[in-house]
């Protein structure tokens, strides 16, 4: 509300006024105060036709016909006093913004009338910005003023907020949302403070598809943020297996002619080449690498898993392969009469292979042990 003109009007006895003058003839009537006030505060030097009746005539502050005037610190406006005032009191007004030539700001500051509450949005705007004259709660909002931050009003109490679910992030709404609606959005994945699989989780944003690969790893270990695809791929956080990506549909497979094996990928690559392999043999039964470079074929003859022995009774020991390279010549058992081991007795040949004096196999005539290897050029 604005703050009335608190003055006084000059109120004279009419003791010299005509009792038989009837001003009502005249185009300015005689009410409330005026009709206590003296002619001669009107007429002056008691000229009576062309008396201006424009209240500011003789409201004027000089204090020549009435003591009353605008205030320094009356409401700016182009209004007639009679347009707010009437001639029984000045407090007692019919405010009209109409006319009012300040700033809403200049009366509605807090002192002169109401103005922003402890609470109000911060904003450089005037009050008719928003608000009109005939009720401060019927507005009509214009964020262009606004200078706080858009949290500081959309906090989920003064306005509406952020809704259970949405994305955790240390940015203000304008860097995603527009002033004319929330939806649709230009999202910014700068300010997120969340990691990418709390949104792409298939609900709440593109979460993984069917056939993605298994892993523990969070979405920007390979992905972008401006796309998908192309993505960089890292193995250290894959937790399904190789062939699961590797079966020649999601991800290269063995090609045709690789060697036919129920072991995984990285039993023999590794995840920055696949050539050369790193195959080693872990079994108890294999022999060992021999001196020459033998191809898997040589005893995977099958080119796959199972080892297929030339004399599977022997294995797997070495005479299992070499069984016709066996001589008995050299390899004398004892003496007295000479007697030859058999290749079953030295299948290993890598153990040992005594001459022995008699039959008794009790008295060793000449040590020989370990006269064969694999890592050997030869027998």
């Amino acid at each position: 509300m604005l703050l009335l003109l608190g003055v006084s009007l000059l109120a004279l006895p009419a003791a010299t006024q005509e009792p038989d003058f009837d001003h009502t003839a005249t185009r300015f009537l005689l009410t409330g105060s005026h009709e206590d006030v003296r002619c001669e505060a009107c007429h002056i030097a008691g000229v009576f036709r062309g008396t201006p009746t424009d209240c500011a005539f003789c409201h004027d502050g000089t204090g020549m016909r009435a003591e009353s005037g605008k205030p320094l610190d009356h409401v700016p406006t182009s209004n007639r006093c009679a347009d707010c005032h009437t001639t029984a009191t000045w407090e007692q007004v019919r405010f009209d913004h109409a006319a009012v030539t300040g700033t809403c700001s200049s009366c509605h500051n807090g002192f002169i009338a109401p103005g922003k509450s402890t609470n109000h949005i911060l904003t450089s705007a005037d009050c008719n910005m928003c608000h009109i004259d005939v009720t401060w709660n019927a507005i009509r909002f214009d964020h262009s003023g606004v200078t706080g931050s858009c949290s500081s009003c959309h906090d989920g109490i003064q306005a509406r907020g952020k809704p259970n679910g949405h994305v955790q992030t240390s940015a203000d709404c304008d860097l995603c949302h527009a002033t004319s609606a929330w939806q649709p959005a230009r999202f910014d994945h700068s300010s997120v403070t969340q990691p990418c699989s709390t949104c792409h989780n298939g609900v709440a944003a593109t979460g993984k598809p069917n056939g993605h690969i298994q892993t523990s790893a969070e979405c920007d270990l390979c992905h972008t943020t401006s796309a998908w695809r192309p993505a960089t791929f890292d193995h250290s956080a894959i937790t399904g297996s190789c062939s699961s990506c590797h079966n020649g549909i999601a991800a290269t497979g063995a090609p045709a002619g690789h060697f036919t094996s129920s072991s995984e990928c990285d039993v023999c690559h590794t995840t920055d080449r696949w050539t050369p392999d790193t195959f080693r043999h872990m079994s108890a039964n294999y022999p060992g690498d021999h001196r020459n470079d033998l191809a898997c074929t040589r005893c995977h003859t099958a080119n796959s898993d199972p080892v297929q022995w030339p004399f599977p009774s022997l294995q797997p020991d070495c005479a299992a392969c070499h069984r016709s390279d066996f001589r008995s010549g050299p390899h004398k058992k004892y003496e007295n009469p000479d007697t030859f081991y058999t290749v079953e007795e030295l299948r290993d040949c890598s153990g040992s292979c005594h001459i022995y004096t008699d039959a008794t196999l009790t008295t060793i005539k000449e040590r020989r042990s370990g006269e064969h290897r694999v890592s050997d050029g030869s027998f």
